[in-house]
């Protein structure tokens, strides 16, 4: 793809550029700008032509392949490393723990239209439609200590929420760890999976889902109360492409921070959209001990300093959060 032809073509907003003006930043001849043209058209976007007029640009596909979305990706990591687009996988953690073995480098993803055995948090499975969600993860090989990588989640769902309101979507909110919310219900999550050995995170497989278009009918019944989707929170559909690109650049900003050592700008980062901070909550430990309390902060690691009503402070590593007020603890 040329993207300096699709910028100027972009830069024009509906207006026709003319074959001279396309010309002009490289000196290419005419025979070669029809043919730039015709591959653009090739991959979805929709280009009128002109004899006299030139060329106009009338709309941008909404494709999540590697041509359409790596070149807006300059200067970050995920425009050099390996792209894989795929119809079905059964997880695209597994394919990326794929890449991994394969010695790819950081910033190769995988982004696929439907999951058969998708992941979510605490065993459980992610569900997404085809054409409606975003579902893909991405190779990290962070060089950071095991007992920090705590912290990736937390710049993931930051990544999430920042990218959402600079595509214009207000009233979304993060979740202890990683859970983005909006309304109340689940738009989006995150699950981070390692390969540790004695010399540390040989590397890690970043898997974010994200609820695009799915209209609140088609969850399945048992999720509808606490799942929902930008679509059915806004009114309104929008574009995978945009919302993919916009969540990968604010992860190469998060993670350039983080692989410098600066957890506290993570940290601050992740609270500026938290929910759970001053609120009281409800945890469930892995080993199905109960909590409940305020939410105080977060520690150097991300883990949930909570207070008991006893007033003890517990450091939670871990567990389910639902959050709620005193005497009534509604499941998010």
């Amino acid at each position: 793809m040329n993207i300096n032809l699709l910028d100027q073509l972009r830069q024009s907003a509906s207006e026709w550029v003319s074959s001279e003006q396309l010309r002009q930043p490289s000196g290419v001849s005419r025979a070669a700008i029809s043919k730039q043209i015709k591959g653009l058209q090739a991959l979805g976007y929709e280009i009128e032509s002109s004899t006299r007029k030139g060329y106009r640009l009338l709309k941008d596909p909404d494709g999540l392949q590697a041509a359409l979305i790596q070149p807006q990706l300059a200067g970050t990591r995920f425009a050099t490393g390996r792209y894989l687009y795929r119809e079905v996988v059964d997880s695209t953690n597994d394919e990326v723990r794929k890449l991994a073995v394969e010695n790819e480098g950081e910033g190769s993803l995988v982004v696929a239209e439907v999951q058969e055995k998708g992941r979510g948090r605490r065993g459980r499975s992610w569900l997404g439609r085809a054409g409606d969600s975003l579902q893909f993860s991405v190779l990290l090989r962070p060089p950071l200590r095991p007992q920090d990588a705590t912290l990736i989640p937390l710049l993931a769902a930051t990544s999430v929420y920042r990218a959402l309101k600079k595509c214009g979507i207000e009233g979304a909110g993060i979740k202890w760890p990683n859970d983005v919310l909006m309304g109340g219900r689940k738009l989006c999550g995150v699950l981070c999976e390692m390969s540790v050995d004695m010399e540390g995170i040989q590397y890690a497989m970043l898997g974010i889902g994200l609820n695009v278009n799915t209209a609140s009918d088609q969850f399945p019944e048992e999720i509808r109360e606490i799942a929902s989707s930008l679509a059915s929170e806004t009114g309104r559909s929008w574009r995978r492409s945009d919302l993919l690109v916009a969540i990968l650049k604010e992860l190469e900003a998060q993670l350039t921070l983080a692989w410098a050592g600066d957890a506290e700008a993570i940290l601050e980062g992740w609270r500026e959209g938290a929910l759970t901070p001053g609120k009281r909550v409800r945890v469930q430990m892995p080993n199905a001990t109960v909590l409940t309390g305020v939410a105080v902060d977060v520690n150097a690691q991300g883990a949930l300093l909570l207070k008991d009503d006893e007033g003890t402070l517990h450091t939670l590593h871990s567990g389910e959060v639902s959050l709620g007020t005193k005497g009534s603890m509604a499941e998010e």
